[in-house]
């Protein structure tokens, strides 16, 4: 009698865990596909510029939209290429956005020579607005908007300037 009871007791338990895990999965895959599509247009992200003050898109004009780290060599990779390419980005404009503390993202700014550029923006988001507005992203994540606000092409990691350029003309 006591066997039966455990084993009808693991049986439950093991469907529970099953349930769980089917309905967890479903549940992650429906947030997967909204953030698809949300992120289909510009999304209305909150960013701040470094001096704290929030950030407005440009308009009329294409966006390249980078997720970065200051730490992390990809990035600085991304960095290093977009400032040796400068002239060729004045076709849109260059937001770089990161959680890390506005100095940390300054710094770097000022590191690889784009502070103050007219078409380079970088910015702070919070770590919460970035999982709610872009789903759970790489770093470097580049997402590239025509003038219409219309997602062109999302790059996850790192990316030739060559593709990103492709993709303003």
């Amino acid at each position: 009698m006591l066997k039966r009871s455990l084993l009808t007791a693991g049986a439950s338990s093991i469907l529970v865990l099953l349930l769980f895990l089917g309905y967890s999965i479903v549940e992650k895959l429906a947030v997967k596909k909204m953030v698809a599509i949300k992120i289909q247009t510009l999304p209305t992200a909150r960013l701040f510029t470094l001096d704290s003050i929030t950030f407005q898109f440009p308009l009329h004009s294409s966006i390249v939209l980078i997720h970065f780290n200051t730490s992390c060599e990809h990035c600085q990779y991304e960095l290093r290429e977009i400032k040796k390419n400068i002239s060729s980005f004045a076709k849109g404009q260059v937001i770089l956005m990161s959680s890390e503390n506005i100095s940390d993202i300054r710094m770097a700014s000022e590191e690889h020579g784009l502070a103050g550029l007219p078409n380079i923006h970088f910015t702070k988001i919070n770590a919460d607005d970035v999982f709610g507005t872009f789903g759970s992203v790489s770093i470097p994540h580049i997402f590239i908007y025509g003038k219409d606000r219309k997602l062109i092409k999302e790059f996850k990691g790192e990316t030739k300037v060559e593709a990103i350029l492709q993709q303003l003309q």
